[in-house]
């Protein structure tokens, strides 16, 4: 009986082998999550991306949209039974206002989050007195 089983569990192993590759390839396109919010006259993106360096993200804001890209390098020197976080990723964000490319757009990545700031074009916050 376990020369029949021995295939089958062969088969399997390889089979799942191929869906967690076909599942880091999905979450490349939807890592990292974002949120996205209006703050005093600022858009605001904040996007998890737990396990990447600093060094290895890189942000660029044009007039329509905000991308991110990282990747990280995968450890080699293990036996690696399951993993599912992607090694790299690009995410396009579609902007939902005009953002002033004049003015200076900031990126601090804390905790393995990453917050973009960046002023919105013809919105000014105004001080009540």
């Amino acid at each position: 009986m376990t020369t029949v089983y021995g295939p089958l569990r062969f088969m399997a192993d390889e089979f799942m082998k191929n869906v967690n590759e076909r599942a880091k390839e999905v979450l490349t396109f939807l890592y990292p999550p974002v949120k996205m919010y209006e703050s005093g006259g600022d858009l605001v993106i904040e996007a998890d991306m737990p396990g990447f360096e600093k060094k290895d993200i890189k942000v660029t804001a044009n007039k329509y949209s905000i991308e991110l890209s990282a990747s990280r390098k995968e450890q080699e020197d293990a036996n690696v039974y399951l993993d599912q976080r992607p090694s790299r990723l690009f995410k396009s964000i579609r902007l939902p206002v005009d953002i002033d490319l004049e003015q200076p757009v900031s990126a601090k990545y804390t905790n393995g989050v990453l917050v973009i700031k960046t002023p919105i074009k013809g919105i000014k916050t105004l001080k009540i007195e």
